[in-house]
């Protein structure tokens, strides 16, 4: 799908968003028998411009059918980042509904709230993501028709906003693939092979390491996790670095866990079908990466990736195991199916002592209690530093992707003392709750005092329904907080 800023007037389009705030006025040119019957409709009280509003019309115009999408964004002055992008994203849907191949999108009647390049950007993200489909396993797959999205926009920057949407859409919707695909698939060797083709196709460096590399760097809490799979572990690292004359580097660290059974605290049948997606966090960061890497960001970052799949046989761990972290703490694991904090526990001690990394952010669809705190639009975050936390909110509103932090409450650490270990990987069977907050905990016992960032996306990684800028499945959650909050940070 092509997305250009339009240079020429002509008519050949066969479908047109036109956007509105309550004042409900038509500030560009539209052909006469088009803005007649959208007058009309205005009239009528059809269409009233409220945010999010939609109101869909066609019409017989020069021998062929127009479809004219109206969008309503609300009082001048009051639209937010994410109101407008799911605006934009239910009209970019309905076009792609209508099975509109050209689609103008006249911008400059919005030129209250699009001037924002912010604004702008996201507005041509929605394009790219309302029309993303996953059908590579359909034998009749649905044919997506849309070919050419048309900006009619006379705002400054207004390419500048346009490629960098390209860049960060595309890495959303290859986080997105990632996640779709089925566990048969995407293994944590298949997922090395992806990153690794990123990295030649961005320049940038790519390492993998196989488990008798793991082994030697002593990653014993990632391995057990991995242990139980005839597909054996992988570490993968993505190098970045855009600014040599900066010392600052920034760990991503992505939650990898490329399917979970739960091992034998195992999943009850209704979860386990969607399972791959728990790895979405490692999507999110090989995502980022590509975008930080394509857009030439002043920063340097490296992306780690413990990928592995949790999984039930004779070889897996047990509960009641005492693990040997990288850090050299002793986990008593009593429950297989927190998994995911002992692998990052593993690769944020690596982002520290191997790649010397000063800031460390992890993401990770670490608990489902997240989805209790906050539902499934909201992801929650846990850090040690407010800067950091204030980065990430600020990355939020741009991104469009919402987060809420969390306290990190010591009161509630003493539930994961052991009585044989250093620490228990669960609070199972304790009554203090806050399941979000203590996982964050956990992985605060590996930062070494580094200031960190969790980020919590169980209840944002996967859509149950489709939603306006998403079909259901793999959201890729966190593609682009990752990506603002690195290009932030650069400024």
């Amino acid at each position: 799908m092509e997305l250009i800023k339009l240079t020429q007037q002509d008519t050949k389009y066969d479908a047109l968003i036109i956007p509105f705030g309550k004042a409900m006025e038509l500030a560009v040119s539209i052909p006469e028998g088009i803005a007649s019957s959208v007058d009309a409709a205005t009239k009528a009280g059809l269409f009233k411009g409220e945010s999010e509003e939609i109101y869909k019309l066609s019409m017989l115009w020069e021998d062929k059918i127009v479809n004219v999408v109206l969008v309503g964004l609300g009082e001048e002055g009051k639209a937010d980042n994410r109101s407008v992008f799911i605006a934009f994203s239910k009209a970019f849907a309905a076009c792609k509904d209508l099975k509109a191949k050209i689609v103008r999108v006249m911008l400059d009647n919005a030129k209250a709230c699009a001037k924002d390049y912010e604004i702008a950007e996201k507005i041509c993200e929605a394009a790219v993501l309302a029309n993303y489909d996953f059908d590579c396993y359909k034998s009749e797959a649905k044919i997506n028709t849309v070919e050419k999205i048309e900006f009619e926009a006379s705002f400054d920057r207004f390419e500048e906003a346009l490629k960098e949407a390209k860049i960060c859409a595309e890495s959303t919707t290859i986080a997105r693939d990632l996640i779709n695909q089925p566990p048969m698939f995407m293994t944590p060797a298949q997922l090395a092979e992806e990153a690794k083709t990123i990295g030649e196709k961005c320049n940038m460096e790519v390492l993998v390491f196989h488990k008798p590399d793991i082994e030697e760097l002593a990653m014993n809490a990632f391995l057990a996790v991995g242990k139980g799979s005839v597909n054996t572990p992988k570490l993968i690292v993505m190098r970045y670095f855009g600014d040599r004359d900066n010392k600052e580097i920034i760990g991503l660290v992505g939650k990898g866990v490329m399917y979970d059974s739960g091992g034998y605290s195992l999943k009850p049948p209704s979860s386990l079908p969607t399972m791959h997606g728990d790895m979405s966090g490692a999507a999110a960061v090989i995502g980022a990466m590509k975008a930080i890497a394509q857009m030439s960001l002043k920063a340097n970052v490296v992306g780690i990736i413990a990928a592995c799949e949790n999984r039930i046989s004779g070889d897996a761990y047990l509960p009641g195991d005492i693990l040997k972290s990288m850090a050299g703490k002793y986990i008593e694991m009593n429950n297989s199916d927190a998994e995911g904090r002992l692998t990052l526990a593993d690769a944020i001690t690596y982002a520290i002592r191997e790649q010397k990394a000063d800031k460390v952010i992890d993401i990770a669809t670490l608990t489902g209690a997240v989805i209790t705190a906050l539902g499934n639009k909201t992801a929650g975050i846990i850090s040690n530093d407010d800067e950091l936390t204030k980065l990430a909110e600020k990355a939020s509103r741009i991104s469009c992707e919402k987060v809420w932090r969390l306290p990190a409450d010591r009161e509630l650490r003493h539930v994961l003392n052991s009585s044989i270990a250093d620490i228990k990987n669960s609070a199972m069977g304790s009554s203090a709750g806050g399941g979000t907050i203590l996982g964050g905990l956990f992985l605060q016992e590996f930062v070494e005092d580094k200031p960190w960032l969790h980020i919590d996306i169980a209840g944002t990684n996967w859509a149950q329904e489709d939603l306006p800028y998403c079909i259901k499945g793999g959201v890729g959650f966190g593609t682009s907080l990752l990506y603002n909050m690195i290009k932030l940070s650069s400024k």
